[in-house]
């Protein structure tokens, strides 16, 4: 097991942040996909379990959210939005074929 400092987290997201910042034209990736398999974290070595599409399109509209209104709350759920929207954009930049 490992444990992981929040300091760490804050200089990668900050490392992300700058190569996005470095490599992307007009700062904006343009998300040609919507529909995700999203599967929960307590299913990964499930492997005969049936997972129902998302939607990245739902995933930005509530993290647009977060990033307008500072009284809404950032929940957990936040974090997996934001990973599916990593993960998109990892594969725009980098598809795995």
């Amino acid at each position: 097991m490992r444990t992981i400092n929040v300091d760490f987290i804050e200089m990668v997201f900050k490392r992300i942040i700058e190569k996005l910042r470095f490599e992307v034209e007009d700062d904006s990736i343009e998300i040609n996909v919507d529909f995700y398999l999203n599967i929960p974290t307590s299913e990964w070595d499930n492997y005969e379990h049936s997972v129902l599409p998302e939607s990245l399109s739902d995933d930005i509209d509530s993290l647009e959210l977060l990033v307008k209104d500072k009284e809404r709350v950032c929940t957990y759920v936040d974090f997996d939005r934001v990973a599916s929207l990593l993960r998109a954009i990892s594969q725009i930049k980098n598809p795995v074929k």
